[in-house]
């Protein structure tokens, strides 16, 4: 590893472990934390229902920014400086009684700090295709790593202190995170081997053209989409089962350490894997484990099965996304990597969640239970798997 790609991975790490170390503590425990300062089962649920529908629309609009006028670097570090800000002051929201006061700072938080995934993703592909081999997995699996331990540390501060406490701690990362931003390396904006020279501008409609005319990008995002349907819900699905097992907040917060933790060692290890199994055996191992996970979760009866099961993750989601950035970085045109990367995160973090919430909700209105909620969900991530052996017959990966 040549001394560039050395020092820009462990920046990066640094960068995207402090991330979401301050972000586990506002979406891993907002559902709780809602209800703990008196909203309805039922208000909470469509609050987050309704978060990612502005992320679904102001993340891709926020890449179009970032390949047209703002670098991921500059537009990242304003991001995550106005959601430290919101974070800090969501505490005081909570307490004032007021329901709009804690709208307004949620949807801060969401239209700032959270749509800064995506530009991550964006910014560490743009690097990869300057240092091919910077291994994503690595950088993204330290967050997943700071998310595990996040979500333990954070589940007994809010037992033993409160939840404002734990929001306070989540805001200062974030402004950690900021002065990681500001001094990582950006991106040059242009693929391996082509010369420093003015590039024609594209306008919106050309880039989405140049985006959704690749076969191989709009069958990953289908993919991605129906094995994510049901990621998108997870940590709400896990927060009602406990809740309906009779477990507490520090049980929640172990769930949630036991999913990221297993994501470490995997996201670590994948680009080693990728290597030597190839994308698309990969990806069919992936979509087939999605399947029996969601299966396994529906026929649990207690807090400890539900544990156990979440190891699952590490085969999961933390397999996805590696391998997906990596295909990500080998077809995008350097003038759309943001706005490429950003809708792929918003179809596949956001839609699923609106999608996946919404079906949650219609299915408990009507008298279902969340495992009930969760087979039709493994139903879709068949679906997703059935996708990948649709491109591996018509050979489109």
């Amino acid at each position: 590893m040549s001394n560039p790609v050395r020092r820009i991975t462990a920046h990066g790490m640094a960068l995207v472990a402090v991330y979401w170390f301050g972000l586990c503590a506002y979406i891993a425990f907002m559902v709780t934390t809602l209800i703990d300062h008196g909203w309805s089962d039922s208000a909470a649920a469509g609050v987050m229902t309704a978060m990612p529908v502005i992320v679904l629309l102001v993340q891709p609009f926020y890449g179009y920014i970032s390949d047209k006028f703002l670098s991921e670097k500059k537009l990242s570090v304003i991001l995550l400086t106005l959601s430290a800000i919101c974070m800090l002051l969501l505490p005081f929201s909570l307490r004032s009684g007021s329901m709009s006061l804690v709208v307004i700072n949620m949807v801060g938080i969401t239209a700032s700090g959270m749509q800064v995934a995506g530009l991550l993703d964006a910014w560490i592909i743009g690097l990869k295709q300057e240092y091919p081999s910077i291994n994503y997995g690595l950088i993204r699996g330290c967050g997943s790593f700071t998310f595990a331990l996040s979500a333990q540390i954070m589940g007994t501060v809010t037992v033993l202190s409160g939840h404002d406490v734990r929001l306070w701690l989540g805001g200062g990362a974030i402004l950690l995170s900021v002065f990681l931003g500001l001094t990582f390396r950006s991106t040059q904006g242009r693929n391996p081997g082509e010369e420093e020279k003015p590039a024609h501008r594209l306008t919106g409609i050309e880039a989405f053209k140049l985006i959704f005319s690749s076969k191989q990008y709009n069958l990953l995002l289908g993919v991605s989409f129906f094995l994510l349907l049901s990621g998108a819900t997870m940590l709400t699905l896990i927060q009602l089962l406990v809740r309906d097992f009779g477990g507490n907040t520090a049980q929640i917060g172990t769930a949630t350490a036991i999913m990221a933790g297993s994501e470490v060692p995997f996201m670590f290890l994948t680009a080693y894997i990728l290597n030597r199994v190839g994308f698309k055996k990969l990806l069919a191992f992936c979509g087939a484990v999605y399947v029996i996970r969601l299966f396994i979760m529906a026929s649990v009866e207690t807090v400890d099965g539900l544990l156990y099961v979440q190891l699952l993750q590490g085969l999961t989601f933390a397999v996805l996304l590696p391998i997906s950035m990596s295909y990500l970085a080998q077809i995008l045109d350097t003038r759309i990597r943001a706005t490429a990367v950003t809708i792929y995160s918003a179809v596949t973090m956001s839609l699923t969640g609106i999608l996946g919430n919404l079906t949650t909700s219609a299915l408990l209105a009507t008298g279902f239970s969340v495992q009930t909620a969760l087979i039709v969900f493994a139903f879709a991530a068949l679906m997703g798997f059935s996708l990948t052996l649709y491109g591996v017959v018509r050979k489109i990966w």
